[in-house]
């Protein structure tokens, strides 16, 4: 068996390639007599993205064309069954800017061309941000801009505009938020204001949103539930609502139920929306479980603040969704969709860890960014915005101080290099305890410049807070929403 033998089936990997590479170190560009195409184009059309990768780091080159004058890109797009996004990313990684729209196929149409009749947003978004053109024009005469418009699927012409993917993210609560208004609106609208007599809700109709979900008409309920999920499908609402057809009416169900809880302030007018928002950010709660959480009270205070924060912070979210939770030594269960019921379990089983040390920045990258935001962003995959609530009651230990702002930071600029709003990661940081030198700490993380578009930090410690809302649940359930609102009040 030969390189592009291997190459088709996957195996030009590892020891094999590079048995090859010692033999002749130019049979990477080598074209096969039977296909005219080098092992990177028929690696990239089979679809093996590992194989693609190794031959791109060993030299292969990205724009070499086949007998047929096809670039790997354009092969790629035009036939590959599977990975075609990851493929895509790999190969514009290292394909000069001026061969990204290289168009030698017999139809003229160029790798983006190819991505939009085939609907693949994410190899779209790639191609559009890399500089691909959009009004080039195939034999047909017809750009990708004019492709993407006449597709059924909005979506694809969204995906050509990379400002705006950018806008999506973090702009998504408040759509949300919106959006559920409107549903709110509709029904009250259409049943005779049922559920401002059940909850106490009544929205103004957004005009623009019914026009955009309806078309203009009047539907009956089932049509409207139609176009609801028609709507959600061609929006970038898709990201947060899985595709799950009942997702959205659930949500909007468990918001209105809020308004006719006697137990908590967070269906009130003034409240529901901030509510809305926090929740419908990726909860993530990073704790300190360092010897020194010990000392106070200050572990049962945590206990109690983490409780608290799962349980406001489920209350609209369907079932399946819910809250992941870190801690700075100790691993326990990873999912990002923890229940109130498992949250409390978790922490009610746990205690401070023996002489451990807090190196909160280091595992807050470790732990949280690494698995929950860096692995997600290429190919895109960040569904929703995160809200990070970071407790701790002391300096940092076994890292440099500056360890926390650099993760931070660090997360903002691979945000932004990845097309995302820094603000699709929001950080609020709380003080357990009475240590000075933790406060000192904190008030510096606080006033720093490079991350103060993502990261509030409390005023208050926690735990006095806590201590003081003790026998009125209601005024905790506000304080606490507010809380966690104030990173994300400005965007």
């Amino acid at each position: 068996m030969g390189i592009h033998e291997d190459a088709q089936q996957g195996t030009l990997t590892g020891d094999t390639l590079a048995r090859y590479l010692q033999s002749n170190p130019n049979i990477l560009n080598e074209q096969d007599p039977a296909t005219g195409r080098a092992p990177l184009a028929t690696a990239a059309v089979a679809g093996f993205a590992d194989e693609v990768e190794q031959l791109l780091k060993r030299g292969a080159k990205p724009d070499a064309l086949s007998r047929d004058g096809e670039t790997a890109l354009l092969l790629a797009t035009r036939e590959t069954p599977r990975n075609l996004p990851r493929i895509v990313q790999l190969l514009i990684s290292k394909t000069p800017a001026g061969s990204v729209d290289a168009t030698p196929s017999g139809d003229g149409n160029t790798p983006l061309m190819y991505a939009v009749l085939r609907e693949d947003i994410e190899s779209i978004k790639l191609l559009a941000k890399a500089g691909a053109s959009v009004t080039a024009t195939n034999n047909s005469g017809l750009s990708a801009e004019q492709m993407a418009a006449a597709s059924s699927n909005k979506a694809v012409a969204r995906a050509l505009d990379p400002e705006k993917e950018k806008w999506a993210l973090g702009k998504l609560a408040d759509t949300v938020v919106s959006f559920l208004r409107y549903i709110v609106a509709w029904v009250n609208k259409t049943a005779n204001g049922i559920a401002n007599r059940l909850f106490g809700l009544n929205p103004t109709l957004n005009d623009n949103i019914d026009e955009a979900v309806n078309d203009g008409e009047t539907p009956n309920k089932a049509q409207f539930l139609e176009n609801v999920d028609e709507f959600v499908k061609n929006s970038p609402l898709e990201r947060f609502f899985k595709g799950n057809p009942n997702y959205i009416q659930e949500l909007a169900k468990k918001a209105t139920e809020l308004k006719d809880d006697p137990n908590t302030p967070l269906g009130q007018p003034d409240l529901l929306p901030k509510t809305i928002k926090v929740t419908l950010h990726q909860q993530v709660i990073y704790c300190d479980d360092s010897s020194s959480m010990k000392r106070d009270g200050r572990w049962d205070a945590q206990v109690q603040l983490v409780k608290k924060i799962a349980q406001i912070t489920t209350r609209v979210l369907p079932e399946g969704d819910g809250v992941a939770l870190r801690f700075i030594n100790q691993d326990v269960n990873n999912s990002e969709t923890l229940s109130f019921q498992e949250i409390g379990n978790i922490v009610e089983n746990m205690s401070w860890k023996p002489k451990g040390d807090t190196p909160i920045g280091t595992n807050l990258k470790s732990k949280i960014l690494e698995p929950m935001v860096y692995s997600k962003l290429q190919p895109p995959a960040l569904a929703r915005p995160l809200l990070i609530s970071v407790i701790t009651d002391g300096m940092p230990s076994q890292e440099k101080d500056e360890a926390l702002v650099e993760a931070i930071k660090e997360c903002g600029d691979k945000l932004t290099q990845a097309g995302y709003p820094r603000e699709s990661v929001k950080f609020m940081i709380g003080q357990i305890g009475t240590a000075k030198s933790a406060a000192a700490f904190l008030e510096g993380v606080g006033k720093n410049q490079d991350i103060a578009d993502m990261v509030f930090v409390t005023s208050e410690q926690l735990d006095e807070r806590l201590s003081a809302f003790k026998a009125n649940e209601s005024d905790l359930d506000r304080w606490l929403i507010e809380t966690l609102f104030s990173p994300i009040k400005n965007y």
